[in-house]
């Protein structure tokens, strides 16, 4: 569980931020992701998709992360949407409920849809 994040973004529909999460989500990867969805909400994005079908760990710190960014999205009227849940990240999310909080999508494609019908 010491595989290191790595992280790829892409803007997509003018607005969306989409980011690929690769490795784990945890204390030691923590910084890096917070550090980059810190830089894209200071530029003013507000819709957030993190694809997590290569994600192959999240720990209480990373689901506390991502209810802290579900948070303060939605006082700005935006949203995170997790997308492409799999495997051990998806059972953990799923045991601790956070699947009431954030959205949940198969995949990316259905994810984007979810935020240009919403418009």
């Amino acid at each position: 569980m010491d595989e290191p994040i790595s992280l790829k973004t892409d803007v997509v529909d003018d607005n969306v931020l989409v980011m690929k999460l690769y490795g784990n989500l945890d204390v030691k990867s923590l910084p890096k992701f917070e550090e980059a969805v810190q830089k894209h909400y200071e530029a003013g994005t507000r819709k957030f998709i993190l694809d997590c079908g290569h994600l192959g760990y999240i720990n209480s710190m990373g689901i506390g992360s991502l209810v802290t960014l579900q948070t303060r999205l939605r006082k700005k009227e935006g949203e995170v949407k997790l997308a492409a849940l799999q495997g051990l990240v998806a059972d953990v999310i799923k045991v601790v409920k956070i699947d009431k909080l954030l959205n949940i999508y198969g995949d990316t494609a259905f994810a984007r849809e979810a935020f240009a019908a919403s418009k």
